[in-house]
């Protein structure tokens, strides 16, 4: 088994405590602090006490996983993000689960969330995000609400973590960050771990002149975003824009020859056999309606000749973007991170180097890593959790709304294991006003503001439980259930009257709309007896 250093065997004892004490907890570490062995190390000590362990990765991060693991002599099952949304299975027996690149469950109206909700029933889980508050604090309620119910931290003197959420409370926030999540900074690491410091340089780029804004988009109600899009697209690369405008072009053409307004799924149909996963996420009618007064085919024609000149145009200008990163290449090792999927295709065969994206798989990434090549060109495929410490500089061609993508990426080579007294970070930042810079502060601000650093729980001194008031709230989904269960002329049982953790409430959600019966409120009481045995585990 791998040694650990000695602010990673900290993180161990932490989330240890954690763990036993609410049955989950946050491990954020900043990028590249060796979170994976330190989430390896907890696995094996709940595989020694007799749990079940799971491990809920990316699918890009298997690999690296199974290796970690198998240093660690943890047996474990490992579930993809995305297999784990198509599994519906509740948590049974004794199980532990480690949830690595966690952000990924931070909206709860997603599919992949509420599986985990379900599977986390009884479990304690382990959730592990360098990135907590990708957009907004309600990222990291999501991801709480998985390991916590609603009265938690009531004898820590925060008698609703929600509410203390939807007003923005500061002291109690600070008090669930401290009690749930552990998160350090880089001046944690000793001398001998250190990896220098990040040296960035921004790029100011022209964007080419192009008749956008003329468009009209007559089948949408969105003119204006659809045009703020295609400028976005333009920002990337040519490349990213005449894939957009042809895709356009083509579907103008699919409702002339129907003589309707096609949808989604029409678009799917007939485009399917071209259309790769993440270019189709670029389609530009996502909110297409027919028009009350019917469909102008003439109106359409017109819309067509002008795309079909923004087009024009297009091919004719100058890349001036891709030769100043010819300009700024160096023989170090490079890692160049696009937006766009045809962006990185294009500047992969400008600059005769290996693609990584969606469609290409890891193969470039492992010959990356292990020097058979110098340059690779990615999505953000390889932008979470992989260890590529041989670059040396990181190319931020596309800058992305959500500044944890940064993070992210920068955290590929500026991670422990590098050797570099600095790693060079390079930021392509288009000379066309962009709104990308100021939202990036906001949403960069509102991370400090909430997590800051936090090395140490609060400690108070816990009253009986049993002393304190229930709660229910008012929008909670058991009240529903329990006028359903009254309705029927059944008890509710008393472990329904409070905020439960995640996946208990979505079964609450689910039987306040359905015909309840002895037998399906049973079904609800031997969960409940599962949730209180394990929480009487973590007491004693």
């Amino acid at each position: 088994m791998p040694d650990l250093a000695r602010h990673q065997r900290d993180a161990v004892e932490r989330a240890l405590a954690l763990i036993a004490r609410h049955g989950g907890a946050i491990l954020a570490d900043d990028v590249g602090l060796g979170k994976s062995y330190v989430a390896a190390s907890v696995a094996a000590e709940w595989q020694r006490r007799g749990s079940d362990v799971e491990i809920v990765v990316p699918a890009s991060l298997t690999g690296q996983w199974r290796e970690t693991l198998r240093e660690f002599c943890v047996d474990a099952r490992i579930i993809t993000h995305d297999a784990l949304a198509t599994d519906p299975s509740l948590g049974e027996g004794k199980r532990f689960i480690v949830i690595d690149e966690a952000h990924a469950f931070r909206n709860r109206r997603t599919q992949r969330w509420s599986a985990l909700a379900r599977r986390s029933i009884a479990s304690r889980l382990l959730l592990v995000t360098a990135t907590p508050i990708c957009n907004s604090a309600d990222d990291l309620l999501a991801l709480i609400a998985l390991i916590a119910a609603d009265d938690a931290l009531r004898c820590s003197g925060v008698a609703s973590i929600d509410d203390a959420f939807a007003v923005r409370d500061g002291p109690s926030l600070d008090t669930i960050v401290r009690e749930l999540v552990i998160r350090r900074e880089r001046d944690v690491l000793p001398p001998d771990l250190s990896f220098g410091t990040l040296d960035r340089r921004v790029i100011r780029h022209p964007i080419a002149e192009a008749p956008i804004d003329a468009l009209q988009f007559p089948l949408s109600t969105s003119a204006p975003l659809l045009r703020q899009f295609l400028w976005r697209r333009l920002e990337s690369s040519p490349a990213a824009l005449l894939e957009s405008a042809r895709r356009q072009l083509r579907f103008y053409e699919r409702v002339v020859e129907s003589g309707r307004a096609l949808s989604r799924r029409d678009y799917r149909n007939a485009f399917a056999a071209e259309v790769d996963a993440d270019a189709f996420q670029q389609i530009l009618f996502w909110d297409l309606v027919t028009p009350a007064d019917g469909l102008d085919t003439n109106a359409i024609r017109d819309e067509m000749e002008r795309l079909a000149a923004v087009r024009v145009v297009v091919e004719r200008a100058e890349d001036t973007k891709a030769a100043l990163l010819d300009a700024a290449l160096t023989a170090e090792p490079t890692l160049i991170f696009t937006g766009a999927a045809a962006t990185a295709r294009a500047l992969s065969k400008r600059l005769r180097c290996s693609l990584a994206t969606a469609r290409d798989g890891c193969g470039a990434i492992d010959a990356f890593r292990h020097g058979l090549i110098d340059r690779l060109v990615a999505t953000d495929l390889a932008s979470e959790g992989l260890n590529l410490q041989r670059a040396g500089v990181v190319v931020h061609y596309d800058i992305p709304w959500n500044p944890v993508k940064l993070d992210q990426r920068n955290g590929r080579a500026y991670r422990i294991g590098q050797r570099r007294d600095a790693v060079r970070a390079i930021y392509f930042l288009p000379e066309r006003r962009s709104r990308v810079v100021e939202t990036i502060a906001s949403k960069n601000r509102t991370r400090r503001r909430i997590l800051g650093t936090h090395r140490r729980p609060i400690e108070i001194a816990a009253p009986n439980m049993l002393d304190l008031p229930q709660r229910l709230p008012s929008d909670s989904p058991a009240l529903g259930l329990i006028r359903a269960l009254r309705a029927h002329g059944l008890t509710p049982p008393p472990a329904l009257f409070r905020r439960h953790r995640a996946g208990v409430e979505q079964l609450f959600e689910e039987m306040a709309h359905e015909y309840l019966d002895g037998s399906r409120l049973s079904e609800l009481e031997k969960v409940l007896e599962r949730e209180r045995v394990v929480t009487s585990e973590r007491r004693a």
